[in-house]
């Protein structure tokens, strides 16, 4: 069967160096990844069922991942050159340079090798990861609206107290 799919440019991009890696053909290679995924969304599917996985899951929840990026702040705030530290801040010179961050606004930021401090060549995928609260994510800092972005407010005073690590106003 033939199918046409659109898929990030970044994630395309490593999806070729992977199978550069181990000489898989692309085709060989997706449909890997299709019988990966039904077998874990099937193996998610039997689970439901399953009452002994089911109190397992309830007793992973228990695992509050909620507001897991306020233990990591302080942390971001004492490395400059890791990726969650260059996109806070890009949203922090946003804002100072328009008043308001725009998801388009940090990436340009974020895209300028001539940049280091900013440069973040896989900016979609870690903003993304900013953007959940998970047992996998970096932690939850940012929200948007499709457009602007807005720091979320569990973590807005942990990172407001960290700003002048992050950026500094002055010139």
């Amino acid at each position: 069967m033939n199918i046409t799919v659109s898929i990030d440019e970044d994630v395309y991009e490593k999806f070729c160096i992977a199978m550069n890696l181990t000489k898989d053909a692309e085709n060989d290679a997706i449909e890997t990844c299709m019988r990966w995924y039904i077998a874990k969304t099937f193996e998610k599917a039997s689970q439901d069922y399953n009452p002994k996985a089911a109190a397992r899951k309830t007793a992973d929840e228990s695992n509050d991942y909620y507001g897991k990026a306020i233990q990591r702040i302080p942390v971001w705030a004492l490395k400059p050159t890791q990726y969650n530290h260059k996109i806070i801040r890009a949203y922090f010179e946003a804002v100072a340079a328009t008043g308001r961050a725009t998801i388009d606004a940090m990436e340009h930021l974020c895209s300028d090798k001539n940049v280091p401090e900013l440069y973040v060549p896989t900016f979609k995928n870690n903003y993304s990861q900013m953007k959940i609260d998970g047992p996998k994510s970096y932690g939850k800092v940012f929200e948007d609206d499709g457009d602007t972005v807005t720091i979320w407010s569990e973590v807005e005073d942990t990172l407001m107290k960290y700003k002048n690590s992050f950026y500094s106003d002055e010139v």
